[in-house]
């Protein structure tokens, strides 16, 4: 079991010169290589135990833990090999674009192994496929995909997918495809690049930056291995925050060294338009994008946490071995750093005795945790300052989706607050969610000092103190929370 290890020493400030302007610049343009920006985060699926042995990271979606005891929500899992046999160039050339680009590739390695001070084992392969052949692999892998209907299952139960909102599978995959930059397989050690281009350009340059530091990482640290160890979607994006936050920093960093004006002016300008590139889909909440860069964008503040604390890369090293265990280490890099608590677990009752055999069951327990707990209340509260404020005292949580025909849910929810005054903030905030998600005809069933219940067109949602521990139960009726209750009493 591994220990951790707060360093006390002082150490001078990461040399990152960048001014404001640029980092907001480069913070886009990330998103924008990520293909996470608005509706493209729906995306996000729940891979089953079997579906998760062939984990990795990617860019922009990198993949799920290869095994859990339930579901956890990990964005689209890329497989661990290129299909056989690789597609065929759209262009026929003399030389390839990997000849045409080693030099330019050499030198952007040398400089990402400088600034990530890691030594490589090996040579990584870089290849290129371009849209189209991108496209193509999506669609093979994409077909063989059955988790859709937990993802939208979970998401309507937050209500961050409205209730009978219908996305084109067609159409999901020419998004994926089209928003991908490139991904490192740490299971065939390869680099894949993503362009039409002849030449690399600052975007493909971005992105084989961020993709190399990922391949130092896995020769170092072995990150199929590091990925194993992932047991719920709160720890998937906590323990993703460490590879991707430490590669975004380490592109960020290039980025900044190897930039021109006209390059800036470049992204500035992509910048200015990326609101009229996001595509959204009718019925889906773009905060479900947040939870999609959650490990680039809290992950790179979390890593320039740690090698500010004291240690540099050493500090950031470490934290492979021991990674932090929630979302709320990784927006809280205090606690990480210091108390290094565990989530506290929370077991549930199976809810199948009580809801009857029309009911299944599609995540018997995970976790969300305070991030995903703060996208959900900022969906109805539209403060995110309050809804942050709201999940910070999370302490730990468990949860439980059924369904019913007609994408009915029946959403089961235990969260532990670090005090009773955070109790209280959460029980305040989400009795203002559920008189919001319910309507103005709604019905009061019961409200008093600990419980609050309402009912409306919208479904049926309580929310009960008891201690330091609150019950959320969300169905689409009084009938349906009446009988979920039952099981906690």
């Amino acid at each position: 079991m591994s220990t951790f290890r707060h360093s006390e020493s002082e150490r001078p400030p990461l040399r990152l010169r960048m001014k404001p302007w640029q980092w907001a610049i480069i913070g886009v343009e990330a998103l924008m290589l990520f293909g996470v920006l608005g509706g493209a985060a729906w995306l996000l699926l729940i891979n089953g135990p079997a579906a998760q042995q062939a984990a990795q990271i990617a860019t922009p979606m990198p993949a799920g833990p290869t095994s859990t005891p339930s579901h956890t929500l990990t964005p689209f899992a890329w497989p661990t090999s290129l299909p056989s046999p690789t597609p065929a160039p759209v262009n026929t050339r003399v030389v390839s674009r990997e000849a045409l680009n080693q030099a330019t590739i050499g030198k952007i390695e040398q400089q990402v192994i400088a600034l990530r001070a890691l030594r490589p084992r090996t040579e990584v392969p870089v290849e290129f496929l371009t849209r189209s052949e991108m496209l193509d692999y999506a669609k093979r892998q994409y077909a063989a995909d059955t988790k859709v209907i937990q993802e939208l299952a979970l998401y309507r139960a937050l209500g961050l997918i409205q209730p009978g909102a219908q996305v084109d599978p067609e159409s999901r995959i020419n998004m994926i495809a089209s928003n991908i930059a490139g991904f490192y397989d740490p299971e065939n050690k390869r680099l894949q690049v993503i362009s039409d281009w002849e030449n690399l350009g600052a975007d493909e340059k971005m992105t084989l930056a961020h993709e190399y530091t990922h391949a130092l990482q896995d020769q170092q640290f072995d990150l199929t291995r590091y990925q194993g160890h992932i047991q719920t979607t709160d720890a998937y994006l906590a323990m993703m925050s460490v590879p991707e936050g430490d590669a975004t920093v380490v592109m960020s960093l290039y980025l900044y060294g190897n930039t021109t004006a006209g390059d800036w002016d470049y992204m500035a300008y992509r910048a200015a338009f990326a609101d009229r590139s996001v595509i959204t889909a009718t019925g889906v909440s773009t905060r479900t994008g947040q939870i999609a860069y959650f490990p680039y964008i809290q992950g790179a503040q979390f890593v320039a946490a740690l090698w500010l604390d004291g240690k540099g890369w050493t500090e950031v090293n470490h934290a492979y071995a021991d990674p932090p265990k929630s979302t709320s280490q990784v927006l809280h890099p205090s606690r990480y750093l210091t108390s290094h608590a565990t989530p506290v677990p929370l077991p549930l009752p199976d809810l199948g005795p009580v809801l009857g055999k029309d009911w299944s069951p599609t995540i018997k327990l995970d976790t969300l945790g305070e991030f995903i707990t703060s996208v959900h209340l900022d969906e109805f509260l539209r403060d995110p300052q309050s809804a942050q404020r709201a999940a910070e005292g999370w302490a730990g949580d468990s949860f439980a989706l059924w369904q019913a025909s007609g994408d009915r849910p029946a959403f089961a929810w235990q969260i532990a607050w670090d005090t009773p005054r955070d109790t209280g903030e959460f029980l305040d905030a989400y009795s203002d969610l559920l008189r919001r998600r319910t309507g103005e005809s709604r019905t009061v069933e019961r409200q008093d000092a600990d419980l609050h219940w309402y009912s409306g067109n919208a479904g049926s949602g309580l929310i009960r103190r008891a201690n330091d521990r609150t019950l959320v139960l969300w169905g689409p009726d009084k009938a349906t929370v009446e009988k979920l209750l039952a099981a906690f009493n």
